[in-house]
């Protein structure tokens, strides 16, 4: 198969683009680091707000994998700064399609990263696919990114959507941040320490993207581990793996909303995502616990 890739770059990027190699796809790198582009290598340079794109994609395309999106806990949400969170999702994949159209060369495929951010927040239920979509900023954000997905269907390619939540990882900002105070044997809890956080550890995201390049699966899809855990739960576990006894005290929403204004409603995610359509299209976890996600990257070397 031959794999256009836009946010290689990005947490899941640098765990799906060896995962494909290995699998001996070609993969072609999209990337607006013109310092990065590589022709032997396959990393092209393309700048959707100066419409540059590579004119040498010659040979066909099986399925374009679209990661690439602006990180929405980089700083404060200034209306300018949210304004760049949706374009550099809604306008790159748009601008992607009417590149691919008029090259001629649409895939069979157009698999998108989107957000369990569009379900409701906080939430009182488990939300399957099915759900509508919340009303806070992110999760307009999702509708917008999946809407754009909607353009590339109507073109004929099969489309998937692939709705991430917290993604666990060596490197992962909510860890880095969560582990901050570590060393002084601190180890706090957002929000309402009782929260619900869906997540998922980055291998078996990676493995839902390949899963989805290589067979049918159209539509939307959570890509969640099989259970949430409880907030206060998954610090406890942070030091069950790490063998380790730290204190635990609660920053509250409204002081991480006053000092990190709307961006701290991410430190409050309240949600149960459902993994039942994944789970009943045969997908198997590596790491379906909190435990064993956590044991593998805090005692693991990247």
């Amino acid at each position: 198969m031959r794999i256009l890739i836009t946010g290689a770059t990005g947490l899941v990027g640098r765990s799906l683009l060896p995962l494909l190699l290995e699998k001996e796809m070609e993969v072609i790198v999209l990337t607006s680091d013109i310092l990065k582009q590589n022709l032997k290598q396959n990393v092209l340079f393309w700048d959707a707000n100066r419409q540059i794109f590579p004119k040498n994609l010659t040979h066909p395309i099986d399925a374009v994998i679209h990661l690439a999106g602006a990180n929405v806990g980089k700083q404060r949400w200034t209306a300018q700064f949210k304004q760049e969170i949706i374009d550099s999702r809604v306008k790159t994949s748009a601008f992607l399609l009417h590149q691919l159209v008029q090259q001629n060369n649409l895939p069979k495929k157009y698999i998108t990263a989107s957000g369990t951010d569009f379900y409701p927040n906080p939430g009182n239920e488990q939300y399957a696919e099915t759900h509508k979509p919340g009303t806070h900023f992110l999760a307009t954000v999702c509708e917008k990114w999946e809407a754009a997905a909607k353009l590339w269907e109507d073109q004929g390619c099969q489309t998937s959507i692939i709705r991430t939540p917290v993604v666990l990882a060596h490197g992962c900002a909510f860890l880095q941040k969560m582990m901050q105070s570590s060393g002084l044997g601190i180890i706090p809890t957002t929000g309402n320490p009782g929260n619900q956080l869906s997540w998922v550890h980055v291998k078996d995201l990676c493995s839902v993207y390949l899963q989805a390049a290589t067979e049918s699966m159209p539509g939307i899809w959570n890509a969640v581990a099989p259970e949430a855990t409880g907030m206060l739960n998954f610090v406890q576990t942070i030091d069950k793996v790490r063998n380790k006894k730290t204190l635990h005290p609660n920053v509250p929403g409204w002081l991480l909303k006053l000092v990190l204004g709307e961006m701290g409603t991410l430190a409050c995610s309240d949600q149960q995502v459902s993994a039942e359509k994944l789970l009943s299209h045969g997908f198997r976890y590596q790491y379906p616990t909190v435990v064993q996600a956590l044991h593998d990257i805090l005692n693991t070397k990247a």
